[in-house]
């Protein structure tokens, strides 16, 4: 287990590297730093936000980027500035799998944006609209997931209807931006902050304050709600072979879900403060958390 002080106040979010031998984390004392983790050792450091920034590592390890008050996504090796800058509200980034294209989606106006890599040259976007666009009937929450293979793009949006307003996940073409399906939540006035796609594409899950839920994305059907007390979820991973799905809370505890039954099977508790944010290298072997003293927690994961 490491444990080490990233950032002088809370820890937004973290990021492993393609490799799993680094470590991004964004904080509230307004940095993005990539950390070295064999052993810890900051090897760099960007402007952050005021706003809880989500960050994304692209899945060549090239770049590094990070949303908040403005999207930013910046080269890992060099020295230059900012190859993609949105003054955007970004509450969800992230890199197609191929790495060749960058994605910030928020709900402000502007809703999803998309930019080409390495050019950073902007690409067409707006998919699904904005609350300006729709007359007021629907309007981009921010969560966001690319679909393994790249083929989809998840975004939740919020969509009048008899109840207030459904959270609704509209599945995009990846390339395209063709609607193809669509997940509705099974309750109204609650929006999902963050979500994630299985490592083979078949689930979809996503965190709405105290509950998990998740969808059979061919079947476009909610399988599974699951609460934990009253505590608000603030981060999940699937770990890469599918079996366990990772949570973070608004406490000190991790919690592992199994993936065929949904059932709690393990947990870990970290005297790091409140946990935020949570990541799984793509090997499998390691996880890691932030929480609200502004530390990072690392530990080696059993098969």
């Amino acid at each position: 287990m490491i444990v080490f002080k990233a950032h002088s106040k809370p820890t937004y979010a973290v990021a492993f590297s393609p490799d799993g031998n680094a470590l991004a984390t964004s904080g509230c004392d307004e940095t993005v730093r990539l950390w070295s983790l064999n052993p810890v050792e900051q090897v760099r450091e960007w402007p952050g936000s005021k706003f809880w920034a989500p960050i994304a590592i692209s899945p060549d390890g090239r770049f590094v980027a990070r949303g908040g008050y403005g999207a930013r996504t910046w080269p890992i090796e060099g020295t230059a500035g900012p190859l993609i800058a949105s003054d955007s509200h970004t509450e969800s980034v992230c890199f197609a799998p191929d790495s060749k294209v960058f994605v910030a989606h928020g709900s402000s106006g502007d809703g999803l944006q998309r930019w080409a890599l390495p050019s950073g040259k902007a690409l067409p976007g707006g998919w699904g609209g904005a609350r300006e666009s729709s007359g007021g009937r629907s309007f981009p929450t921010g969560a966001m997931a690319y679909h393994p293979d790249g083929s989809v793009l998840a975004t939740c949006f919020g969509v009048l209807g008899k109840r207030g307003y459904d959270s609704v996940f509209y599945l995009w073409d990846g390339r395209s931006g063709e609607l193809r399906g669509e997940l509705r939540a099974a309750y109204a006035s609650a929006h999902p902050t963050a979500a994630r796609f299985s490592p083979d594409g078949s689930l979809l899950a996503a965190i709405y304050g105290p509950l998990l839920c998740v969808w059979d994305v061919k079947a476009q059907t909610e399988v599974a709600k699951r609460q934990v007390g009253k505590k608000h979820f603030k981060g999940l991973a699937f770990a890469p072979d599918g079996r366990r799905l990772v949570t973070v809370s608004n406490d000190e505890t991790v919690r592992l879900w199994d993936t065929a039954t949904w059932s709690e099977t393990d947990g870990f508790e970290w005297k790091i403060g409140k946990l935020s944010s949570i990541d799984v290298s793509a090997d499998g072997c390691r996880m890691a958390a932030g929480g609200s003293t502004g530390k990072v927690v690392i530990w080696d994961v059993d098969a």
